[in-house]
């Protein structure tokens, strides 16, 4: 069995990673088990952020703000940085989320080094609980969510239920809301995730996903008001060692792109 976050229990399928689970990441990373960049390196989502907020109203007011979900060891910020350095943006804008404490200690460590206009922050969050999140709601609006596959991470997670007798003061005031209105709700983990960047976000607002899976965001009822769905554009998956003798039939990702409401 493990626990989660909410203090509920589940059973593993065995033999399957706990993605889900801080203290997996933290050994992983600690250790050097993990190279950093899951699916592929990201290009595309650093372009479609790029060209979301070079095409956002008041573009050369402030610096845009960018929050990064489950970034782990991934060079994916530090190449957003740069951009962000060409275009004279300070890369203080950018926000790295992460629920384990070792790629927050090692992520600060870099930043530590750099000029404070253009550190990035590191914050230790586990985006499933709204206390984490909401520390992030002094940093926010955020312009741009970026999610090189934590939604797929936190897809592996139980679902929430709640019921108005259940809750408490540490929960999100658009679930609060819908748990008032509707009684006992069943959340799955990326519908959570997704009310809980609502209070993070504005109207505009893109959320550009690269994820395994093609129906990430289907039969998730409690997401549409809030997000739309723009698009869902498929990306060839990086190929791997093959034998020159077999067919090794291609595998693609999906890029998704949601629009706060």
């Amino acid at each position: 069995m493990a626990t989660s976050s909410h203090g509920r229990t589940h059973t593993k399928i065995a033999g399957t990673p706990d993605y889900d689970d801080p203290v997996f990441w933290n050994k992983k990373f600690a250790t050097g088990q993990d190279v950093g960049e899951w699916l592929n390196p990201g290009e595309r989502i650093v372009q479609a952020a790029l060209s979301a907020l070079e095409n956002r109203p008041l573009v050369a007011e402030r610096t845009p703000r960018v929050l990064h979900l489950g970034p782990g060891i991934s060079k994916l910020g530090a190449k957003l940085r740069e951009a962000f350095m060409e275009r004279d943006w300070a890369g203080s804008g950018i926000v790295n989320a992460d629920f384990s404490s070792e790629a927050v200690r090692l992520g600060q460590e870099i930043e530590s080094r750099l000029e404070p206009l253009h550190a990035m922050h590191w914050l230790r969050v586990d985006l499933r609980s709204w206390n984490d999140v909401s520390s992030l709601v002094s940093l926010a609006p955020f312009d741009i969510i970026l999610d090189k596959s934590t939604s797929d991470a936190i897809a592996t997670s139980p679902s929430t239920i709640l019921s108005p007798p259940s809750l408490t003061q540490d929960i999100c005031p658009v679930v609060r809301d819908i748990v008032e209105r509707q009684g006992e709700v069943t959340l799955a983990p990326v519908e959570l995730l997704a009310l809980h960047l609502v209070p993070l976000t504005r109207e505009g607002t893109t959320w550009i996903i690269l994820s395994y899976s093609t129906g990430r965001f289907d039969h998730l009822p409690h997401l549409a008001p809030h997000w739309d769905l723009v698009s869902r554009t498929p990306v060839k998956a990086p190929q791997g060692q093959a034998s020159s003798f077999a067919h090794t039939p291609e595998v693609f990702h999906w890029l998704y792109i949601l629009r706060r409401r």
